[in-house]
């Protein structure tokens, strides 16, 4: 695809940021950039069938409220339950998104996690560990798990925590995805790899180039550095690489953290908005045109205007790849509100459910 001359800028932008920050970086951040891993190639895994589905649709629930642990109880009510997600007896991965240090909407909510965590465990999972790889240039993710109080919330309520890439001995496998064009053989995260059950806990957030960041962009911080789309930022192809990147790893469940959301800028840091609300699905697809949607009700991002959330790059590949659903006929979206009717939430959902209904723009 093209690049616009803005885009172009933009990414030149981000070099000037990105190379002299990887060249101040410890050796060891400059040596992975530079060498692949010793890594041993495994089988690509199926994707599963979604386990949230009613009558041939994605169901997708949108909670409002301000009790985490009642919002997400709610959610999955609506889903169908979770049993209908066997975790008795599993290991499971939490992956929430701990891109760098900073406090939501950059990096999702301690509060979330730690519900995440004492679902699974009073599911009867038998391990439970929540782990990510942090930006680039913001290593070490230890350091980020520490300063966003995700660890804490994490071990508080029972799991064990990861850095993933910092995993030893063996941090990485390698695949080769038939389908991957943009990356036809990359490397991700052994723990993410041999999870029994990895439940996805992005942040919803706009992104200066990949325009929205939430379910599909989050599976990039199981990717070994040197294949995210930081390191080829003058390539174009941000949107379809992180599609690729789902090909190695099938989140069962994805909870998506709407508590506070970045309506303009990010990744890293940007424009925030209240909106109070988890959305749930076993469907990333599903889920990212609903929470693009939602990100759309506050107008304040160009780069996600103008054309239905179907025709996003991140989405448009995704569906290529049979990542998830390929049309809004397919999707179910049911809501509830934890606590008081809230107006505001109403208005709210009543223009996401149109927008998401529309293939074209």
């Amino acid at each position: 695809m093209i690049a616009s001359r803005r885009d172009m800028l933009a990414r030149l932008g981000f070099g000037c940021l990105f190379v002299p920050a990887i060249m101040r970086a410890p050796r060891s951040v400059l040596g992975t950039l530079l060498f692949d891993p010793d890594a041993p190639l495994v089988p690509v895994q199926p994707i599963p069938p979604n386990p949230f589905v009613r009558d041939g649709k994605a169901v997708v629930a949108i909670v409002h409220g301000r009790d985490v642990p009642a919002m997400l109880q709610e959610g999955l009510r609506l889903l169908g339950g979770l049993d209908r997600l066997p975790l008795a007896g599993t290991r499971v991965l939490l992956k929430p998104n701990v891109v760098n240090d900073r406090p939501p909407p950059a990096t999702t909510s301690p509060a979330l996690v730690a519900a995440a965590v004492a679902m699974v465990r009073s599911a009867g999972a038998a391990q439970v560990t929540v782990g990510d790889s942090s930006g680039i240039i913001r290593f070490p993710t230890s350091g980020n798990l520490k300063a966003t109080g995700i660890q804490a919330a994490a071990e508080n309520a029972g799991a064990q925590v990861v850095a993933l890439d910092e995993v030893t001995p063996q941090p990485w496998v390698r695949v080769e995805p038939p389908g991957a064009k943009a990356l036809p053989a990359f490397y991700v995260s052994r723990l993410a790899y041999e999870a029994d059950v990895v439940i996805n806990l992005p942040v919803i957030k706009t992104h200066r180039f990949a325009h929205y960041s939430c379910c599909l962009k989050n599976l990039v911080g199981l990717a070994h550095p040197r294949n995210r789309p930081s390191v080829t930022f003058l390539m174009g192809d941000w949107h379809e690489r992180i599609a690729e990147l789902n090909l190695a790893v099938h989140p069962r469940l994805h909870i998506a953290d709407g508590t506070t959301v970045m309506i303009a800028g990010g990744p890293t840091s940007g424009t925030a908005a209240q909106a109070n609300v988890l959305l749930l699905s076993g469907d990333p697809i599903a889920l990212d045109a609903v929470a693009l949607a939602l990100v759309r009700t506050y107008g304040a991002w160009d780069k996600i205007k103008g054309r239905s959330v179907w025709q996003e790059r991140q989405i448009v590949r995704a569906i290529e790849l049979g990542l998830g659903i390929g049309s809004p006929d397919r999707l179910e979206l049911v809501t509830a509100s934890v606590g008081a009717p809230d107006a505001g939430f109403e208005r709210i959902v009543e223009a996401v459910r149109n927008d998401v209904r529309r293939a074209e723009d």
